[in-house]
């Protein structure tokens, strides 16, 4: 069987895993890496994942890449660069996106894609964990067993202790950033709000809703009692700044709340009565009011790698998704449109 050709996007936590994935992979092979950083430029990527060489240069040249024959890109910078994306399907490369570009109607970037991907006959989907799971996927799902449905809760209690990107953790999550430089406007609060306008539009769309507004409704930190240094992504938060923060963010429709996300990151634990205690509580938590009330809680553990379970689950998810976005219909689609995806290898032991 021929296997399909993929491209990673950055050597990041994310971007490091989908390689490992690869390694061996029988359905889906490595064509191409691109770096940021010049001292990766050139180097195996294997080596840059924490395995050994595959034969295969990391490469700062977009333009080269370019040329490669390859069915799909992923992409996992760290932000959503239309540019790129762009470039991308317009060669006829299909993309799956980690970072942005979840559900893209109502975003002024979709007409762009849309064009891009009827240029290059490709197809755009992303996806992840908040966007594109616990904020949108699983509770349109669990949805779909309940009657009546009145409300929609969804949390997330991260536990970023061993994540590997310290740029994610600080422009993220606010890390580390004295709490009087992070202001309601912020760019972390955009950030956020941005992913989570999307997630509130795919559930409106999804339940025939009309999306009126999303808004920060709630903020909270909680400051580092000491001087921590992360040890997975070397990131420094001096005592007193934030090493938790949670948002409570609400969507409306007809001028009331139908969907409440919860959005609670922390670098370690037992920060306050109120903040995640243990390494072991489920990350995820879903409530559905309705006939019958639905409540789901998930969780994630680290694999035998020990990779950090974010990370290594959006890694799996980009993987995963691969088959399915390359058989899409061209455009800008998403969960909405395609078949869940499942596994693609299965390792017998």
């Amino acid at each position: 069987m021929k296997k399909l050709r993929v491209i990673v996007c950055y050597t990041g936590g994310v971007g490091r895993q989908i390689i490992r994935l690869l390694d061996g992979h029988p359905k889906i092979e490595l064509v191409g890496v691109l770096v940021h950083d010049e001292k990766k430029d050139g180097v195996d990527a294997g080596i840059l994942s924490g395995i050994g060489a595959l034969g295969m240069a990391a490469t700062r040249d977009l333009e080269q890449l370019l040329t490669v024959r390859a069915d799909c890109a992923l992409w996992h910078g760290t932000s959503w660069n239309v540019d790129i994306v762009e470039r991308f399907l317009r060669r006829g490369i299909n993309v799956y996106s980690g970072i942005g570009g979840w559900y893209l109607q109502g975003e002024p970037e979709l007409a762009a894609l849309e064009e891009a991907c009827r240029a290059g006959n490709a197809t755009l989907v992303a996806g992840g964990n908040i966007p594109g799971l616990i904020s949108d996927v699983l509770p349109l799902f669990l949805s779909g067993y309940a009657g009546r449905v009145t409300s929609i809760r969804a949390w997330q209690r991260g536990y970023n202790a061993h994540y590997p990107s310290a740029v994610q953790l600080s422009q993220g999550c606010g890390f580390g950033i004295p709490v009087q430089q992070q202001t309601s406007g912020a760019m972390v609060d955009n950030l956020w709000l941005w992913g989570m306008r999307q997630s509130a539009r795919m559930v409106a769309d999804g339940l025939g809703l009309e999306l009126d507004d999303v808004k920060i409704t709630n903020k909270e930190y909680a400051l580092a009692p000491e001087d921590l240094v992360l040890e997975a992504s070397g990131l420094h938060i001096p005592a007193g700044t934030p090493a938790g923060v949670r948002w409570t963010f609400t969507a409306y429709s007809y001028g009331r709340p139908f969907l409440e996300i919860v959005n609670e990151q922390v670098a370690c634990l037992r920060l306050g009565p109120n903040w995640r205690q243990r390494a072991d509580e489920p990350n995820w938590r879903v409530e559905i009011d309705g006939s019958p009330r639905i409540c789901c809680e998930l969780s994630a553990q680290p694999g035998e790698d020990g990779m950090d379970h974010a990370a290594a689950l959006n890694a799996a998810r980009a993987v995963n998704f691969v088959p399915g976005v390359v058989l899409a219909a061209p455009g800008c689609r998403s969960v909405l449109d395609l078949p869940a995806p499942h596994a693609t290898h299965f390792a017998f032991s």
